[in-house]
């Protein structure tokens, strides 16, 4: 076998262990690193077979993103190969990789260097962009209901999964809550700091709000809200004698296969 197939197929079984996770390729990759080898993985530094091995082994948070990922063949150059890859849209996760290999001259793998790239900075919004509304508006359908938090009458931190949130303006979310005294009512009373979490582990999609929310009593705000919120939650209420929550949003945050989200209104 002539240098260059060695050195590609070394490069090449390092790759299929760290986006796989096998066992099996693991193994196999062990063959082709050099007792003395090492790894350059952002700011960190592994250095001896046996770190890098524990580094490719297994599974790691962004392995799932590493298994949907498009890897090119290794590019040889000299007496080292390169490799590039580049992965779904998810709501958290590198969107391109670069990995670089040198090798000794067992053609072993002496170094590699992995480098990630993730998408550009978001630029402030002043207004909930369109991805932010589809999830929030579409989170009880998607299986993803939002988590609310607020602090009760009592200082204690409450969470509460509301199926009711939606969208309500370009700065405000919504919310019909079928007690019109409930806890929540009581506590924005005295305290209307608020927070709301969306989660679709599916997508890596998180949004993280902060607001300050008050009841509105007007009639034309109250039949809006009911009518906004899911034909399910209506259900729980068809007498329409709960509350209509607004919640002015002072910031949004997160991660969504279209890019990051930051709302600054």
């Amino acid at each position: 076998m002539s240098d260059s197939k060695k050195r590609a197929r070394a490069a090449t079984a390092y790759v299929r262990a760290l986006r796989s996770g096998e066992r099996s390729a693991t193994e196999r990759a062990a063959a082709h690193l050099a007792s003395d080898v090492e790894a350059t993985i952002g700011n960190a530094q592994l250095r001896g077979k046996a770190d890098v091995l524990a580094h490719i082994t297994g599974i790691w948070p962004n392995t799932p993103v590493y298994q949907l990922g498009a890897w090119g063949d290794p590019l040889l150059e000299g007496a080292g190969a390169t490799v590039e890859a580049e992965f779904p849209a998810f709501g958290a996760g590198p969107a391109r990789a670069t990995l670089t290999f040198t090798f000794n001259d067992a053609d072993e793998i002496a170094s590699v260097e992995e480098v990630y790239a993730g998408g550009p900075r978001p630029e402030p919004l002043k207004e909930i962009p369109l991805v932010a509304r589809g999830m929030i508006n579409n989170a009880l359908a998607n299986g993803t209901p939002m988590v609310v938090a607020y602090v009760d009458e009592a200082g204690v931190p409450q969470l509460s999964l509301r199926g009711s949130v939606q969208v309500f303006s370009p700065t405000q979310l919504c919310a019909w809550l079928r007690s019109a005294e409930g806890g929540l009512t009581r506590s924005i009373a005295t305290n209307p700091n608020i927070s709301l979490l969306y989660r679709d582990s599916r997508t890596r999609s998180t949004l993280i709000v902060k607001g300050t929310a008050h009841i509105d009593g007007d009639a034309e705000v109250r039949d809006e809200v009911f009518e906004l919120a899911p034909e399910v939650e209506q259900m729980h209420d068809p007498n329409r004698t709960g509350a209509a929550l607004i919640i002015d949003v002072t910031e949004m945050r997160g991660g969504t296969p279209r890019g990051a989200v930051n709302v600054q209104p």
